[in-house]
């Protein structure tokens, strides 16, 4: 069901027990394989983690400072022989990391059963996460394209008597915006979270970075701090068609809002933090 990731990867095991967090051991050379249904890691011995016992991905602990260009995982585990929660902190390029922690977190979401509102409706199903879509499987099946999401979000939600804490995704469906409400085990709900963010990103650095330029980025720039239509133009020496082609790309992005004014929205902002100051330099 799932592809098998394969690297080369440097990795401190165990990591840390509980919260004594060991900061002096050295890094060792392996290769990382995750499976349908395990991660090891392999240098002479097996390191076997079955992801039914995995308990937290990147959890927020002090990691050790790693070489530019590489990325940090850490996966927490119960240890069945100890009976404690075991670390195991792995260093890999980027991209790499990137991958397996997709990876991982898709077959960790995948075996959780959730509850779903769309349309006003509760449905009971699973979640099926692609690098383009988010699919709801059940009575009320609905398949969110990335491209159309708008903000991932935490909220409370009254459910008979009580409060309950959800995933809120909301979307663009036509010219209107719906949201689905995912509830899920609290214990579980971390990982949806983590990995709807990360598909959000994935995709806003592959996709909408990638085509916009440096214009455009300094228009979405000065959008988040709130100048005017006319003050964009007229810093930017911009002619009123030049301005609105470029607002109306941004807004087919979703990235603003042209009501009466422009208006970043909350996925405009999470563009705005991956672009760097030197994207906003202009010839």
């Amino acid at each position: 069901m799932f592809p098998e990731v394969v690297g080369e990867v440097d990795y401190i095991h165990p990591y840390g027990k509980g919260f004594m967090i060991y900061t002096d051991k050295e890094w060792s050379r392996g290769i990382l394989k995750l499976k349908e249904n395990t991660l090891e890691v392999f240098d002479g011995e097996y390191i076997k983690i079955p992801l039914n016992f995995v308990l937290s991905v990147d959890k927020s602990i002090m990691l050790p400072a790693i070489r530019e260009g590489r990325a940090l995982l850490l996966v927490e585990y119960l240890d069945v022989k100890s009976r404690g929660n075991v670390y195991l902190l792995v260093s890999a390029q980027e991209n790499f990391i990137r991958k397996v922690r997709f990876e991982l977190l898709r077959r960790m979401v995948s075996r959780v059963r959730i509850m779903y509102r769309a349309n006003d409706k509760w449905h009971p199903g699973f979640v099926v996460v692609e690098a383009d879509s988010i699919s709801f499987s059940g009575p009320g099946k609905v398949s969110v394209p990335v491209a159309k999401i708008l903000r991932v979000e935490r909220k409370k939600l009254d459910y008979g008597l009580r409060k309950i804490g959800v995933i809120s995704v909301e979307y663009q469906d036509g010219g209107e915006n719906k949201s689905i409400a995912i509830f899920v085990n609290p214990m579980k709900r971390m990982f949806f979270w983590q990995l709807f963010n990360q598909v959000l990103d994935d995709y806003i650095n592959s996709q909408i970075l990638r085509d916009m330029s440096n214009l455009e980025r300094m228009v979405l720039h000065l959008v988040g701090k709130e100048w005017s239509y006319e003050d964009i133009m007229a810093k930017l020496e911009l002619t009123t068609e030049e301005m609105n082609s470029i607002v109306d790309k941004l807004e087919r992005y979703g990235v603003i809002k042209k009501i009466v004014i422009l208006k970043i929205t909350d996925k405009g902002s999470k563009v705005l933090r991956n672009i760097s100051e030197e994207d906003l330099r202009l010839p």
